[in-house]
């Protein structure tokens, strides 16, 4: 039989990146939960080039387990791709990723598994409570999310992360999707597939540190919110707006002035104020624009998100 037509219960994609020393204990956690739960299943182990070793340590479980299926990229190309290339040689019913630092607790798979299919939805997401992340960390990820929400057509919880469970037609439709921008948590909000949400405890990092510098945040804000939205187009429409009557108002009010002789406009600081703010305004605009442009651009290119570099466990793919 044609493995990739071979269907399972549940297949688990962990995109790993910065925590070789994880790999055993996740391995481990995840066998013996997924064995206790009497499922047809599949660990498929993404490598996202870390440097770290991380390679060696997915070979070393793969080789010992072949429920465990391995994937080796070319290089760094970002958690939400290394999700995509796990999720499109995956064969389970269910999909459910999950981050490899064991901040999500493989023995709450069974739980999800059950309530995803007692309540009959397509999605169920967690939001995680008691968040062992430092101070900085929760307050930059809280302004990210408050500023998505409002600039996109999405109502984003913060709390929401990488551990979810969702069938196999909403990571079909995943896959088949174009475009740079592919955060599977918005993904999943955004195709209004039936969803729930479940509060489960953030446990601490089990190894390694977050690769999410304030940059890579930064950066990943507007692609998301660029992706999934054209809304922050019509920000600088209403900045303008609210500007031109402001300068009217401000106008008439000079004019008044000078006319009543109350006071003779000098002028200047005025005019230099309002140079900066519209430059800034315009140079805002052309980057949003720019950021837009650059989406359709990496679309036209069709080039492949990601290049597989090695795997283990999974066969190629038949024409």
């Amino acid at each position: 039989m044609d493995y990739f037509k071979e269907k399972i219960d549940i297949s688990i994609v962990v995109p790993v990146y910065g925590c070789p020393e994880a790999i055993p204990e996740l391995h481990r956690r995840l066998s013996d939960t997924l064995q206790g739960m009497k499922v047809e299943y599949e660990i498929i182990l993404v490598d996202d080039r870390d440097g770290m070793g991380s390679w060696d340590e997915i070979k070393k479980v793969a080789v010992s387990d072949y429920h465990v299926k391995a994937i080796s990229l070319t290089k760094n190309c970002g958690q939400d791709k290394a999700i995509t290339a796990g999720i499109g040689v995956s064969r389970g019913e269910w999909v459910i990723t999950m981050d490899c630092d064991l901040q999500d607790a493989p023995e709450n798979i069974p739980m999800l598994y059950d309530k995803v299919r007692s309540d009959n939805l397509d999605v169920l997401i967690v939001r995680r409570q008691k968040r062992k992340d430092s101070a900085i960390v929760q307050l930059l990820s809280k302004m990210f999310h408050k500023v998505f929400s409002y600039l996109s057509e999405l109502t984003f919880d913060y709390e929401l992360g990488t551990y979810l469970i969702a069938h196999r037609r909403a990571a079909d439709l995943y896959i088949q999707t174009k475009g740079q921008g592919r955060d599977f948590t918005m993904f999943l909000l955004w195709t209004g597939y039936r969803k729930g949400f479940v509060e489960l405890e953030h446990e601490e990092r089990f190894a390694g540190k977050s690769s999410y510098t304030f940059l890579k945040k930064c950066e990943y804000a507007l692609r998301a919110m660029t992706t999934f939205s054209n809304r922050i187009l019509f920000v600088p429409i209403y900045v303008g707006s609210i500007s031109a009557v402001g300068s009217l108002i401000y106008i008439i009010f000079v004019l008044v002035s000078w006319a009543t002789n109350v006071s003779n406009p000098e002028g200047w600081n005025t005019l230099a104020a309002a140079v900066f703010f519209f430059g800034g305004l315009i140079l805002s605009t052309l980057g949003v624009l720019g950021i837009y442009i650059g989406n359709i651009f990496d679309v036209t290119k069709e080039r492949p998100l990601y290049i597989v570099q090695e795997t283990i466990n999974i066969p190629e793919k038949e024409e």
